[in-house]
């Protein structure tokens, strides 16, 4: 064969090798892709998390995994667990399963309820002391102490006011209020969140005679009527000083405003600008605390302050139940 025809032959031969080599991946690519599995986004703990812990958006991250390997319990949400506990501790990187985490005031651990600085004391009461069991976690009373005092012309049956305004965090075993549609459960035990000096009169006092509970109105759980604070501002008032704040120009935003003082007895102060917020600390009348410059209106119509205790405790306060100091 001559050497032409030769090269003229292996010159088709490889036209047609390569056509068939780019046919054959061609139809290889599309199974390829059929094959890489579908991701989904999954909620993981961005660092290590303490059991009844709770969880913030920055202790969060999203992961991107393979649907086949997902649990079927897996959060894909963060919003779903944000502001809620952890019900067992969680790994940096682990991806976080419903029933790892329990409900907002679910905690179990009870030491994590309590308000630094206070006690958690526990009383006997029975249907009665109770108010018919009606009592519930978050609610405010005062305890009565009734006592046989020996006079000289005999003994005598005494009922004093001994504590007031005092917070419940259970009833029984139970840290949250009953969800509507429960039976309700009797119980034989309420734990009150005391000071230590209170908590020790409570305990004396429950050797010395019988002890029941007053439940006090929510209306007036940021204190007492006779409570100037407590009056009820104008919307128009409460307007005012909200487009004051509104128009205020950011050099008068600047200038340190003085501290702020406790009127009531015992005054909230709350994670949020809302009587449905819950509870960081109390605060005793005539605290001095630090305004953080950050005012908001709940949809009452109520000014709620953001300040500073002097144990370092942020949170809000109403506008009604305190003062400026040099006011």
């Amino acid at each position: 064969m001559k050497p032409k025809k030769i090269l003229l032959l292996a010159i088709v031969s490889g036209l047609v090798t390569t056509f068939v080599f780019y046919l054959f991946i061609g139809q290889q690519q599309p199974a390829a892709v059929a094959e890489q599995p579908a991701m989904v986004s999954v909620v993981t703990a961005a660092a290590d998390l303490q059991e009844s812990e709770e969880i913030t958006a920055e202790s969060l991250t999203i992961k991107e995994v393979p649907e086949g390997q997902v649990h079927a319990d897996a959060i894909r949400d963060e919003a779903e667990i944000v502001g809620k506990y952890t019900a067992a501790p969680i790994k940096a990187g682990e991806v976080i399963l419903l029933h790892r985490i329990q409900q907002e005031g679910e905690v179990k651990v009870a030491s994590k309820k309590i308000a630094e600085g206070y006690r958690a004391v526990s009383i006997n009461v029975d249907f009665v002391k109770s108010v018919s069991n009606l009592i519930e976690p978050e609610d405010m009373v005062d305890v009565v102490l009734t006592k046989t005092v020996e006079l000289p012309e005999g003994p005598e049956i005494l009922t004093e006011l001994m504590l007031e305004n005092v917070k419940v965090l259970a009833v029984g075993k139970r840290f949250t209020e009953a969800k509507e549609g429960e039976p309700p459960a009797e119980y034989m035990a309420v734990t009150l969140e005391l000071t230590p000096e209170d908590a020790v009169e409570l305990v004396d006092a429950s050797s010395r005679g019988s002890l029941q509970l007053l439940l006090r109105s929510q209306l007036i759980s940021e204190g007492t009527p006779e409570e100037p604070a407590e009056e009820v501002l104008s919307e128009s008032t409460d307007k005012e000083l909200t487009e004051a704040v509104e128009t205020a120009s950011d050099e008068e935003r600047n200038v340190p405003a003085p501290a702020v003082i406790s009127i009531p007895e015992r005054s909230l102060i709350r994670n949020g600008p809302s009587l449905e917020a819950d509870v960081l600390g109390v605060v005793e009348a005539g605290a001095l605390l630090t305004d953080l410059h950050e005012e908001e209106m709940d949809e009452d119509g109520r000014l709620w302050f953001r300040v500073e205790t002097k144990d370092q405790l942020q949170g809000w306060i109403s506008s009604r139940i305190v003062k400026y100091e040099n006011e």
